[in-house]
């Protein structure tokens, strides 16, 4: 049998993963576009991440298949990504927003602190 052959159920489960990979960077783009009501900068961040999704999965046809295109790579790419869409992308999309309303208020607190003590520090003078 042919090497190519032989990895064929190694290279659809690489496949499948850089299909969630590809599936959480969108989530991140998702949570980038909410916190940033720029439209051009959502525009260049959409285009910025579909050259990724194609980049990604060039690179994973080229690695892992020898650069052979085959018709399953592509539609367990797209399944895997969908899936992820779907299932997926809620939960850790409510996740990464509970994270950085977290960090965005240890932020603001420390902020909120450092204007403080300069107050006070004026005031004692």
């Amino acid at each position: 049998m042919l090497y190519e052959t032989l990895n064929q159920p190694q290279i659809f489960l690489f496949v499948v993963l850089f299909g969630f990979l590809s599936g959480i960077i969108f989530d991140l783009k998702k949570i980038i576009k909410n916190n940033i009501k720029n439209k051009f900068f959502d525009c260049f961040l959409s285009f910025f991440y579909l050259f990724l999704f194609f980049l990604i999965y060039f690179f994973v046809n080229l690695k892992l298949n020898y650069g052979e295109f085959r018709f399953y790579i592509l539609i367990t790419f797209c399944l895997a990504l969908s899936i992820e869409r779907i299932f997926i992308g809620n939960l850790l999309e409510n996740f990464l927003k509970k994270c950085y309303t977290k960090f965005e208020r240890k932020i603001k607190k420390l902020y909120e602190d450092k204007i403080r003590k300069r107050k006070n520090r004026k005031l004692d003078k």
